[in-house]
């Protein structure tokens, strides 16, 4: 079955590691067609590295509902918006709508 999946998405057929990730939160939600849901689910079984991603996305999101609002420091944003600028992360029109 392993093969089949991995000839589907070598082929096209079938999404690979990246379309997958790009519609991880529609499969959390419950949003992906019926045959989406299911080349989802089958990339899944085949590949470990997805299927454990996944595993830490729904983590990510069950820890989140339970941590209470937390208030970021300013001169913690003003850091890590310099830093950011510094290593050039975002371009000059986001560093300067963000100033």
């Amino acid at each position: 079955m392993k093969f089949i999946t991995a000839l589907k998405t070598a082929l096209g057929v079938a999404p690979g590691c990246e379309k997958v990730n790009e519609f991880l939160a529609e499969f959390v939600e419950g949003a992906l067609d019926e045959k989406m849901h299911a080349q989802f689910e089958e990339h899944m079984n085949m590949c470990k590295c997805c299927d454990h991603y996944l595993d830490q996305y729904r983590q990510t999101i069950d820890m989140t509902k339970e941590v209470d609002e937390v208030a970021i420091p300013t001169e913690l944003a003003e850091h890590t918006l310099a830093f950011l600028r510094k290593s050039n992360a975002f371009s000059q029109d986001q560093g300067s709508a963000t100033s």
